[in-house]
């Protein structure tokens, strides 16, 4: 087993590890970060999620000073907006992906700082939006989208389909990152840009090794995060790969299973 008593630095996901699967934050949760904060550890949140979106519940924790957003392509203070670290998607590789999405019939969202752009609305974009409270806008055409993105979301509808999420892979992985975060997503994130390497910036940032660092996840976007940290904690409901190695799986997100998973951490720190 991994190495817990120095443990200094704890990243964690958020939707589906913190949160439940109806983006609830458990008071069970927020009772064990503190306690962990109170002995001193380090906890910051790595999310696929905007800045805006993740800011209410990094209020909740009292953890917005530091975080990472869009899988790790924006690092900063949520409070100021300031960021450490940022970058974005290639705009004429951004339309791309945006239009080889609508030509495999996928909803792609295209995310700015503060808004979401999409072409058209239905009941699966609003749904997406719906769960981040991000404010959406509708562009006429692909060269009305603004800008460069922070990231670009694929929504798909049916979870044994994974025939369009496939060929985005296949011809996009060579110039951009892609990953999964849940069954429906697919995140396109600019080249270079994962978790494993926010954890990584974060850790030289806060100037703590690799083997006081711990990390918590569920999904395939977690699972290199999890992989490069000392100690990795996951819930029942992760992926079965993340299970398979991590150092202590709690109960499902949905039972606020992160909380026993960072207490069983608190109580082997020295």
């Amino acid at each position: 087993m991994s190495n817990t008593r120095s443990i200094s630095l704890l990243v964690s996901d958020v939707d589906r590890t913190l949160l439940t699967h109806d983006y609830v934050l458990p008071e069970r949760v927020v009772e064990a970060i503190g306690r962990l904060k109170e002995k001193g550890v380090k906890v910051v949140l790595a999310s696929a999620r905007s800045p805006e979106a993740l800011r209410p519940y990094a209020e909740r924790l009292g953890l917005t000073s530091l975080a990472a957003c869009f899988n790790g392509g924006w690092i900063g203070d949520l409070r100021s907006g300031v960021s450490l670290a940022s970058t974005t998607i290639n705009r004429g590789e951004g339309l791309g992906a945006m239009r080889m999405a609508a030509e495999l019939g996928l909803n792609a969202l295209w995310y700015g700082h503060d808004r979401v752009y999409a072409l058209s609305t239905n009941a699966v974009v609003e749904h997406e939006v719906k769960i981040t409270g991000e404010s959406l806008a509708i562009v006429d055409t692909f060269d009305d989208l603004p800008g460069e993105p922070g990231k670009i979301m694929c929504v798909r509808t049916d979870p044994n389909d994974d025939a369009a999420f496939n060929a985005l892979q296949e011809k996009l992985s060579g110039s951009l990152c892609l990953v999964r975060s849940h069954w429906r997503l697919l995140e396109i994130n600019p080249p270079g840009v994962s978790k494993r390497v926010a954890i990584e910036f974060l850790s030289k940032h806060l100037g703590m090794r690799r083997d006081v660092c711990a990390a918590a996840g569920d999904a395939e976007n977690d699972l290199e995060m999890l992989r490069w940290a000392q100690v990795a904690l996951t819930v029942g409901n992760a992926i079965d790969e993340i299970k398979s190695f991590a150092a202590f799986t709690g109960p499902s997100c949905d039972e606020g299973g992160i909380a026993v998973a960072v207490d069983w951490l608190n109580n082997r720190l020295n």
